[in-house]
């Protein structure tokens, strides 16, 4: 019984390293600069940089340094975001928040027409790591979506459907569905894996004399009638 106990600790083991293996790993720390406004206000730059920060939240892909909390220590340590405008003067704040990465950009208009200019850096080295530029025709109510979109774009992330649908864009079902499929390749990778090891463990006992400490199989019925 000892060796059926081993060989069920390494089962049990080996899905549980897959099940973390099968996690992401963890997510970097990240904050938001009030983005530069150009034709617009002051006011309006600050709830469109708020409406990107909320959007890098739902997508999970960060883990952000909330504004209030950012406030507070770049008050106490004499910082200010206005007139922050160089990737120098935003690492340093970075550093200052403790975070990995560090998002700025700017906001722009010229006549119905607004530009988008976002750009992500790493806080160590200083090197811009992505950058999403857009342009948008129209009222400042259809800005929102696309600033929604830059959030997902600069991490690398296909938007949601609803969110592209907002902007005209048509998503085909193949591409809706193919982040599911992957989660079932690996459930299904990860259930095969286990299999084999069960089957392993099962030949193993019957090398070595396991099926000894098992109980004896009923005898097969006799059949009816005289010899």
């Amino acid at each position: 019984m000892n060796r059926i106990r081993i060989i069920f600790l390494f089962v049990f083991t080996s899905v549980v390293f897959a099940q973390v293996n099968d996690g992401s790993q963890a997510k970097p720390t990240a904050a938001v600069l009030d983005f530069v406004g150009s034709g617009i206000t002051t006011q309006e730059a600050q709830v469109l940089t708020q409406r990107l920060g909320s959007e890098l939240v739902q997508t999970d892909a960060l883990i952000m340094v909330e504004r209030n909390q950012m406030n507070e220590i770049m008050e106490e340590q004499g910082f200010q975001q206005a007139g922050c405008t160089s990737a120098e003067c935003a690492a340093e704040i970075g550093a200052l928040l403790g975070v990995q990465k560090m998002i700025s950009g700017s906001f722009g208009k010229i006549g119905n027409s607004y530009t988008i200019e976002a750009r992500m850096f790493s806080v160590e080295s200083g090197e811009t790591e992505k950058t999403v530029s857009k342009t948008y025709k129209g009222e400042v109510d259809g800005l929102l979506p696309q600033i929604q979109i830059v959030a997902w774009e600069l991490m690398g992330l296909t938007p949601p459907a609803d969110l592209l649908a907002l902007t005209g864009v048509e998503v085909k079902e193949e591409a809706a569905e193919e982040k599911p499929k992957k989660k079932g390749g690996s459930k299904w990778l990860r259930n095969t894996f286990i299999l084999l090891v069960l089957a392993g463990g099962g030949a193993y006992l019957a090398m070595q004399g396991g099926d000894a400490d098992l109980p004896e199989p009923p005898a097969p019925p006799t059949t009816g009638g005289g010899s």
